[in-house]
């Protein structure tokens, strides 16, 4: 699955990261990973100039939340 990536976050000491993005369809995709490349996404979204589209898993999918559009 694609997502646009909106968000990360890692829990001090936690060796888990958890995403927010957006896929093709506008659902708001929140996903789980290992800390270490969503520490770098996070860095690279922070100075971001452009959306930055990452690749998640489907075991990975926390949850999908449709938005209504």
């Amino acid at each position: 699955m694609t997502l646009t990536l909106n968000q990360v976050s890692i829990l001090a000491g936690s060796t888990i990261g958890f995403g927010l993005g957006v896929d093709e369809d506008g659902r708001r995709v929140r996903f789980a990973g290992d800390h270490r490349p969503l520490r770098h996404l996070g860095e690279a979204l922070a100075v971001a100039e452009e959306p930055i589209l990452v690749e998640v898993d489907d075991w990975q999918v926390l949850s999908i939340e449709e938005t209504g559009r």
